[in-house]
């Protein structure tokens, strides 16, 4: 049993974008804890072995708390908005939802709970601890994983406080912005007729039939005559997307008037 389509008891509307959002605020609060965080452990020694050990444990405890929130908010695809959201530009915008702002500030405090241990530099001082080439040695190989996580984890949070991964409706195509790259499908080189729903909601799967045309930057998987548009992170109805993509596919007449109130207008009562 398929789920219900928004019909009209659940009009498409449009909303306007705004500066920050639960996303970014999610991230932000995590940075807080992550730098200060090593500070109050390095400074304030709790009494008793299972005090440290919990005061240790607060970051990736709420790690755990996150992530949760992240695969919570994956759910319920099909009750997600049958709407786009207007910028003020020529485009109209799929959003993501809170899901992908859990999922970072989750691995920033994953990366918080890991870098004390490395940080703490007080065991080098001990009269047991090996001479002192191979003791600073013993530091170097989690030190330089913690760098690489570190720099994944900053294109994330950059990723996060530029608004992706989103899918922008264009005069020109469509513009998917992933956390490590983007790709850009003209209207022209996608096969009329489609997206057609798909049942899963997970992700909506584009039939491209002029793949040279499309246009791929940054670090992306993924055929260039099927692209896949993951939604899981995307704050939008899967069949409300899909229908959306096929109306200005099949209708280029329309493409102009992208990211206009009358357009997207004349794009709600066709799709209701």
């Amino acid at each position: 049993m398929h789920p219900i389509a928004p019909g009209p008891t659940a009009p498409a509307r449009a909303s306007r974008t705004t500066a920050i959002g639960l996303p970014q605020l999610l991230v932000v609060a995590a940075l807080v804890i992550a730098v200060a965080w090593p500070a109050v452990v390095t400074t304030w020694e709790p009494r008793g072995f299972w005090a440290g050990l919990l005061l240790r444990s607060v970051p990736f405890g709420l790690a755990l708390l996150a992530f949760g929130a992240a695969v919570l908010s994956t759910r319920g695809r099909w009750r997600r908005p049958a709407e786009l959201t207007l910028t003020g530009g020529a485009r109209l915008r799929v959003p993501p939802g809170p899901g992908f702002g859990w999922f970072v500030a989750g691995q920033v405090l994953v990366l918080a709970s890991a870098t004390v241990p490395v940080a703490d530099f007080d065991w080098l001082d001990d009269p047991d601890a090996p001479p002192a080439p191979l003791r600073y040695a013993l530091v170097l190989p989690p030190a330089v994983m913690l760098a690489v996580a570190a720099l994944l984890i900053g294109v994330l949070v950059a990723a996060v406080f530029s608004g992706r991964p989103r899918v922008d409706l264009t005069p020109s195509g469509i513009e998917v912005r992933e956390p490590f790259g983007r790709r850009t499908i003209p209207w022209v080189a996608l096969c009329p007729g489609t997206p057609a729903r798909q049942s899963t909601g997970d992700q909506l799967v584009l039939t491209v039939t002029r793949p040279e045309l499309v246009e791929r930057r940054g670090l992306l998987l993924g055929s260039r005559t099927t692209p896949r548009l993951v939604l899981a992170w995307l704050r939008v109805h899967p069949w409300f997307l899909a229908d959306a993509i096929r109306y200005y596919v099949d209708h280029s007449d329309e493409r102009d008037a992208i990211g206009e109130p009358e357009g997207y207008e004349r794009l709600r009562q066709a799709l209701a």
